[in-house]
């Protein structure tokens, strides 16, 4: 463990050092009900003659995107749409959507959309401007690919700040999840409309913000973000924004100003996550996702006490912090109380949120592997403290266990 360890300090090292000589430019961002007109305002004056607008199938079905068309036609803007095929953004998707941006004689991109919409959008734009180039030469962090074409994102979800940030993530051939990171693909303006997220059913608006509520926790406690970057600003503000408002969005599906700051929460969570890095909750999440297809959001949910509890005391200092943010606590100097305090608020809103502290999917067959893609996974570089197998065996022991205890109930 010690040789991994080292290992990972160097690649942080060496991934730090790339990023730290990229400029990266703020989104520009429209907040508000009806804000995403506004993108049709700047397409107007950025010139945009035809936009390919990437949305998913449910997005499309309920004609979400229609007053945004519409505005486009008053401006004399046409477009195309590609739905992402399943939900599913992989390399079939990725080439699908570049054909349509070719073949319909496109110059923009629009994605109306979750994260998994954004970041195909992305990785289209991209490509539109690096025609010669495939989906390994984007993977690799080290390459320098030209400027997207111009690119614009309206999040219908909460979540993973993708309208804002640096990376997308594709599932490869072998059903993995990688991340793809790169400073050239980040949209030009972002809607933060919250119409467009009314039709959004309370479970994915409490999945959502979970896994925003896990990745601005990720990027404030990472080493990445130690070492080369602190935000002391957006991660704290995010996670204040959660708890605040991903409860009242849940029970009330006409509360528009809970769920425009949870879009906002989403967004400075991306801005935070933006030079920082994953860690196990991240990691472990996606393989959730690549073998039993359930929603990043619900695993981030579920693990992210038990991955926190695992980290101490490293990240005693940090989550005291967030804590004190939150309003937990009036004493700045309380930091254990107050950084499992942050833990035991976690766990109250997933109850809240009817949200179990066990995946229901996982099987105990599947521990080995779950475990080796972990450790495997690149992201790591950001965690505050390296898991053993057996930590992590540990982990998943719990969990095996509270499936079975609701399992018993259950029949009883």
């Amino acid at each position: 463990m010690r040789i991994r360890k080292k290992f990972l300090t160097s690649m942080q090292m060496m991934s730090c050092g790339i990023m730290k000589l990229k400029k990266v430019g703020i989104t520009e961002r429209f907040n508000g009900p009806g804000s995403v007109l506004q993108l049709a305002d700047i397409m107007r004056t950025d010139g945009c003659n035809k936009v390919l607008i990437v949305s998913g199938k449910t997005v499309k079905e309920k004609k979400i995107t229609d007053p945004f068309v519409k505005k486009l036609h008053e401006y004399n803007i046409d477009h195309e749409f590609f739905v992402v095929p399943g939900g599913k953004f992989n390399s079939q998707s990725f080439e699908e959507g570049y054909r349509t941006y070719v073949r319909s004689s496109c110059d923009a991109v629009m994605a109306f959309g979750g994260g998994t919409v954004i970041d195909c959008a992305k990785l289209i734009a991209l490509k539109a401007a690096n025609p010669s180039k495939n989906m390994t030469y984007f993977t690799d962090f080290t390459a320098v690919p030209k400027k997207a074409v111009p690119l614009y994102a309206a999040p219908t979800t909460p979540g993973s700040g993708s309208e804002i940030s640096m990376l997308s993530f594709y599932t490869d051939e072998k059903g993995h999840k990688l991340p793809v990171l790169s400073s050239e693909f980040v949209p030009g303006a972002a809607a933060l409309d919250p119409d467009l997220m009314m039709t959004l059913p309370p479970e994915l608006i409490a999945y959502c913000g979970m896994s925003t509520l896990t990745r601005a926790i990720e990027s404030y406690i990472s080493t990445y973000s130690e070492r080369f970057y602190r935000d002391t600003v957006n991660a704290p503000k995010a996670c204040r924004m959660v708890f605040e408002n991903l409860y009242d969005a849940f029970i009330d599906t006409d509360n528009k100003t809970a769920r425009l700051n949870l879009l906002k929460a989403s967004y400075y969570a991306g801005i935070s996550f933006r030079r920082s890095a994953g860690g196990y909750i991240q990691a472990i999440s996606h393989r959730m996702s690549e073998l039993y297809g359930i929603h990043h959001g619900l695993a981030d949910a579920v693990l992210l006490p038990y991955i926190l509890e695992e980290y101490m005391p490293e990240v005693v200092e940090d989550l005291s912090v967030i804590a004190y943010h939150c309003d937990f606590s009036d004493d700045k100097n309380a930091k254990v109380e107050n950084a499992f305090r942050i833990i035991e608020q976690i766990r109250d809103l997933n109850q809240m949120l009817g949200i179990p502290d066990y995946i229901a999917e996982l099987q105990d067959t599947d521990v080995p592997l779950i475990i080796k893609r972990t450790q495997n996974d690149a992201r790591l570089c950001g965690c505050p403290k390296i898991l053993m197998d057996s930590d992590l065996e540990n982990i998943f022991s719990v969990l095996l266990y509270n499936k079975s205890r609701d399992n018993k109930n259950a029949v009883l």
